[in-house]
């Protein structure tokens, strides 16, 4: 037994970490080590969080020794004395040198690393060995490639099990990895492709969804005659028979089928060491407030990173199943991925997962044993609209824990994970492509608060401030982060003196970070986060948070979706709020509908009621799968949206640039 349940109401502890839990875990175990050690007066997860952010010189080393990083060298001191590229960057661990696939392939043998479906059922099973020699034979084509740490890999892959192998492989030399998931068009995966000019491209022949394949020759075709920098190309074919065609590719561009590399498995050679910030990542923020940041995180900062949230804070045990719903494209690929550093298995799915009713997940965690199961706060209201009840089906024997991040879990939605899906421990977590990893996550110390975050991050200084940086508690405020820590990027993408870098985060408070989101904190040390600091919205000169409005909606049942947006009309001193609401098909944005939407938001916050609601036929959505409310913010002030290339549905642009911006100017002038 990990926790007791309880009925919170409309509030209060819904889950208790059990004693055996409080015990037997990784993060009482770090407290007794760090007693022994010296390090007095931790008697709660508050007091081992004010320490580690307090001392992280002190701290991080500490924790890098107890998780078992593997390494060449003293893990001490911390970061040394030389200026970063921006405030709070640190070079990290100067005397330890390592090989991030080393820390993930720990031993060889016939445990499962990786279990994957497809939307058809396809099930696969590598054990440790087979992804190490699969990994290995990709390794030695890329060496033949002379590929070297210098160089870049891009890859257009669907969550399979050869994203990982290839990852490894290219980790393993020391080579810098981009990915993309297959959901992106051909425009986005330019957008992102042209800017990291990669040596190396993988790519995925087709992918499953919705009952079927698709093909990507074309694209592919396309990628590589627009971007000058691919020389290579690694063709993955896993839902039909390899195909015996080679594609036309711009001339001198070699390619090689995965298929047959993996004819040829050899054990992956981890012996090469790089310094312990070598870049690892190239990731892309959303490019939603502005063309796509480009960053570079390191590969000892994002596995001190990983593990530490893993094994601390999720619990995660040598063994256990870890699922995240997820692309390649998100920075959750690259969290998930790394449960194979906690001698976890990880498992993945590749196509719809709405198909069988949205049961076909649930499916997946009972047959599969998932421990860990990941999702999004889209994902559950999507099942809950729809009606589904996973109860009634799975037991989910083994399930300890149901994390959810991507956008903010109402408390509602608390309740549907308690009484529809399994009475569980609820992680929600929070953090971002930024840090590669979270800023607020579960802890197995403290109960979960409905509605809630549990605790912080251990080592990150994280704090709500209101605008002229002072600290506040229960009120809204700008999440802020006070002091450094090893997953913070290295350096960004073509930003040689660091300018970029320091106007991302550093432009606002000077020496703190600044993430742009809104953040309450509470008295006990929990976390409430609201949304973007660009989607709050001042009606009559009151701060609203676009999140609130989003939760107190969840009970109106003939709304599916819904997107608010602040807009001030011509004279106006005061902004509107625009409500662009999506119904079920067929569903009429009746004066009842009206009603009983502006009752629930009266109810919840009178300022929360818009002065105009507008029936809308989608809302845009970045590949995570967050509303974007700025593209729409824009459009509605006469404004170009922004980067189309960021979302996940740019098409559903065309409605708030057409007809939708016409209703609210007719409405509010």
């Amino acid at each position: 037994m990990q926790g007791k349940t309880e009925d919170a109401g409309s509030g209060g502890i819904i889950w208790t970490p059990s004693p055996a839990l409080r015990e037997s875990c990784a993060m009482q175990q770090l407290i007794s080590t760090l007693a022994s050690e010296g390090v007095s007066g931790l008697d709660s997860y508050e007091d081992l969080h004010r320490w580690s952010v307090e001392d992280p010189g002190r701290f991080w080393p500490a924790v890098a020794v107890f998780l078992g990083l593997r390494g060449d060298g003293a893990w001490e001191p911390a970061f040394d004395s030389k200026p970063g590229p921006a405030p709070l960057a640190r070079n990290w661990f100067p005397n330890v040198r390592l090989n991030f696939a080393a820390n993930l392939i720990r031993q060889a043998d016939d445990r499962a690393a990786i279990v994957s479906w497809s939307e058809q059922r396809l099930r696969r099973q590598l054990s440790r060995r087979e992804l190490s020699d699969l990994a290995g034979a990709v390794q030695s084509h890329m060496i033949s490639l002379g590929v070297s740490p210098s160089d870049r890999v891009f890859a257009f892959l669907p969550n399979i099990p050869e994203s990982a192998v290839c990852m490894l492989a290219a980790a393993s030399l020391g080579a810098l990895w981009a990915s993309c998931g297959t959901d992106y068009q051909l425009q986005g995966l330019l957008a992102r492709a042209e800017r990291v000019k990669p040596r190396v491209l993988i790519a995925a022949r087709s992918y499953a969804w919705r009952g079927g394949s698709i093909r990507l020759d074309n694209t592919i075709e396309k990628l590589v005659a627009q971007v000058p920098s691919i020389e290579h190309v690694i063709l993955v074919e896993y839902l039909e028979p390899a195909a015996q065609d080679v594609l036309s590719l711009r001339s001198g561009v070699s390619q090689a089928a995965f298929g047959d590399l993996a004819r040829r498995p050899v054990p992956l050679d981890t012996g090469r060491l790089f310094p312990f910030s070598h870049p690892l990542y190239l990731m892309f923020s959303s490019g939603t407030t502005g063309k796509p940041k480009g960053i570079v995180h390191g590969a000892g900062g994002t596995l001190l990173e990983h593990k530490k949230e893993m094994v601390l804070h999720s619990d995660v045990r040598p063994g256990d199943r870890v699922f995240y719903q997820t692309s390649t494209s998100w920075m959750m690929w690259n969290w998930v991925v790394s449960a194979l550093a906690s001698d976890a298995s990880v498992v993945m799915y590749d196509g719809d997962p709405m198909i069988e009713e949205g049961r076909i997940l649930w499916r997946l965690a009972q047959e599969e044993g998932v421990t860990h199961f990941g999702t999004s706060a889209a994902f559950l209201g999507a099942l809950e609209r729809q009606g589904c009840r996973p109860v009634g089906n799975f037991s989910l024997p083994e399930l300890r824990a149901i994390l959810s991040t991507g956008s903010t879990l109402y408390p509602s939605q608390f309740d549907f994970i308690m009484q529809s899906v399994k009475p569980t421990w609820i992680q929600s977590i929070s953090g971002g492509t930024d840090i590669i990893g979270c800023f607020g996550l579960g802890c197995p110390l403290k109960p979960v608060v409905r509605g809630e975050v549990q605790c912080k991050s251990l080592g990150y200084d994280v704090r709500s401030v209101d605008g002229d940086g002072t600290r506040v508690i229960g009120e809204e405020g700008e999440l802020v982060c006070c002091a450094p820590a090893p997953s913070m990027p290295v350096v960004f993408l073509d930003d040689p003196d660091g300018a970029e870098y320091r106007a991302a985060y550093f432009s606002e408070y000077g020496t703190v970070w600044r993430h742009g989101d809104v953040l309450r904190e509470t008295p006990e040390g929990g976390l409430v986060f609201l949304g973007r600091s660009d989607a709050t919205l001042k009606p009559s000169g009151v701060r609203v948070a676009t999140a609130d409005i989003y939760a107190a909606l969840q009970p109106v049942s003939g709304v599916q979706q819904s997107l608010a947006v602040g807009y001030t009309p011509a004279g106006a001193t005061s902004e509107r709020i625009v409500l662009f609401v999506v119904l079920p098909e067929g569903g009429q944005l009746t004066a009842p509908l009206k009603e009983e939407i502006c009752r629930a938001l009266r109810a919840a916050n009178a300022f929360f009621v818009p002065s105009v609601i507008i029936r809308a036929p989608d809302v845009p959505r970045t590949a995570n799968n967050k509303l974007s409310e700025l593209p729409v913010k824009r459009i509605l002030r006469g404004e170009d949206p922004g980067n189309r290339a960021a979302l996940a549905n740019p098409e559903a642009l065309a409605f708030y640039e057409g007809a939708g911006r016409d209703e609210v100017r007719a409405a509010l002038g």
